[in-house]
């Protein structure tokens, strides 16, 4: 016969022991997942900014190094050709250079890879959005057009969250119609270029990001045989 007092079982109170030391291993499984999760998405943020600051950088230091020394192409002139006079060197006026620079903008000539969608000599120009002041926006028009046909233009973002930007500039005091030295806040009707470009920005998040200088590769008088070889050769970089 079966005896009910050899069954085996688990009282009550065990049953609430399992149950109790079950939740608390759940808790803390839990709780550890929180803070592994906490802790990727801290490391993919950090990664993402470091990411995104070297973006930029690379791409000031990519084509605002290499500006070139190009001037202004006159409405009057034919597509890629330079004003020419018979007036002496000496008495010519130095041309304007198609570089411009402001404490929120800067647009200056640089040429993209040559695997770009995009051949030959840019006029690239980068500031803020009137519309958004906290996205940083680069436009592109091809420098070989007299006239400019908005058409041509692009537009990218390349910087978003923005809480300050500015850029200063660098040269000599003969280097523009300024008496004072030091950095400046504007560059402008200059007949050369700065010789160094320092960029600050500062992020919403209040992220460090240490200023950036840039020193420009050529900083001489606009060289008309370097600008038609540049429109003769469009898939060509300088480097």
């Amino acid at each position: 016969m079966f005896n009910r007092s050899s069954a085996k079982g688990f009282t009550l109170i065990e049953m609430l022991i399992a149950i109790s030391l079950l939740g608390i291993m759940v808790v803390l499984l839990f709780a550890s997942l929180r803070i592994a999760a906490e802790s990727w998405n801290s490391g993919e943020a950090k990664i993402s900014e470091v990411n995104q600051k070297a973006v930029v950088y690379q791409f000031f230091k990519r084509h605002l190094s290499t500006t070139k020394p190009f001037p202004v192409i006159r409405d009057n002139l034919d597509q890629g050709n330079l004003e020419q006079t018979n007036q002496p060197q000496e008495s010519q006026e130095p041309q304007k250079l198609a570089f411009d620079g402001f404490p929120e903008s800067i647009r200056f000539v640089s040429a993209l890879p040559a695997a770009s969608a995009r051949k030959g000599l840019q006029i690239f120009f980068v500031g803020l959005d009137p519309k958004q002041p906290s996205v940083l926006k680069v436009t592109l028009m091809p420098y070989r057009q007299a006239e400019t046909n908005p058409n041509d233009a692009e537009q990218v973002t390349l910087l978003e969250n923005i809480k300050n930007f500015k850029i200063s500039y660098l040269g000599s005091a003969a280097d523009t119609n300024d008496d004072t030295s030091g950095w400046q806040q504007t560059w402008q009707n200059a007949g050369q270029l700065p010789k160094l470009v320092k960029i600050s920005i500062s992020l919403n998040d209040g992220s460090f990001w240490p200023d950036m200088i840039f020193a420009l590769k050529i900083t001489g008088q606009p060289n008309a045989e370097a600008l038609l070889d540049g429109q003769n050769q469009p898939g060509v970089e300088n480097q």
